[in-house]
Formats: C-alpha cells, sequence, structure tokens
C-alpha cells in the first residue's frame, strides 16, 4: 500500500495476517480510491453520497475489529477504540464542511489516506502482533 497522489496501492507486505481485518482493509482502500477517481468527475452531490458510503464503511470496519480484540482480550482495545472515535469525529467534522462548501473532497481524501495508512501500519499493526504472539516487537 503506497501512496501516490492518486491512489492507495494494496500490497501484501501490508497485511496483518487476520484474513477478517485484511479483507476489510483492502474494501476500505477501495473505496478510498473509488473517491479519489472520481473527485474530478462526479458533482458535489454524488461526492457527498461516497463519503457517506466511506463513514458508514469505518464504522462497520471499527466495530468489527474492536471484537476481535474484545475477543481475543487486546489490552489496549480502548486506546485503539478511542483512535477509532477520533477518525469518526473528524470524518464527520469533514463531512459537515465539505457540505458547506468550507473544503473539498480532496481534503477529505488527503485526510482519509494519511489516516488509513497509519493507523493500518502502526496501531493495527501492534493488535496483529498481540494476536500472533510476536514478542519481538
Amino acid at each position: 500500500m503506497t501512496l501516490d497522489t492518486k491512489h492507495i496501492d494494496w500490497s501484501e507486505r501490508y497485511e496483518l495476517g487476520i484474513p477478517e481485518v485484511d479483507l476489510q482493509h483492502h474494501y476500505f482502500a477501495d473505496l478510498i480510491n473509488r473517491l479519489l477517481e472520481e473527485l474530478g468527475t462526479a458533482d458535489a452531490s454524488y461526492q457527498k453520497r461516497l463519503i457517506r458510503e466511506l463513514d458508514a464503511y469505518a464504522r462497520f470496519h471499527f466495530i468489527s475489529e474492536e471484537n476481535l480484540m474484545f475477543r481475543a482480550g487486546y489490552p489496549q482495545l480502548e486506546t485503539h477504540a478511542r483512535h477509532h472515535f477520533a477518525l469518526i469525529d473528524e470524518l464527520n467534522v469533514r463531512e459537515t464542511r465539505f457540505a458547506s462548501g468550507q473544503i473539498s473532497a480532496t481534503d477529505i481524501t488527503d485526510f482519509l489516506i494519511k489516516w488509513f495508512l497509519g493507523h493500518t501500519a502502526h496501531e493495527d499493526r501492534s493488535f496483529a502482533e498481540f494476536l500472533h504472539g510476536d514478542t519481538s516487537a
């Protein structure tokens, strides 16, 4: 998953080894990419719908991921859930600002890409290491 200005390129080396989470992360990246691809051609109404879809999917994914963490007894669950809450909160602020014309959809996608790549590489990786019993991290 490398970042260029137009796309998240999925790479297997970024998978966590948790099939359910990896599948969801891949789909989330695809949703971000779809929004990126349609920024220049879609009207604002459709862009808003895509952003709402991203928001709904993020909420689903976070609940699913937190349930896996709960079941596994992950000691950092509460901290991780706060990261998720902060993303949803910031996304909602940006959705509102976009709807009122204060920011562009690019501002939202830039935020999502940065957050998605950083959170997946760090916070989610920590959970994967816990789940797989990796004590070298």
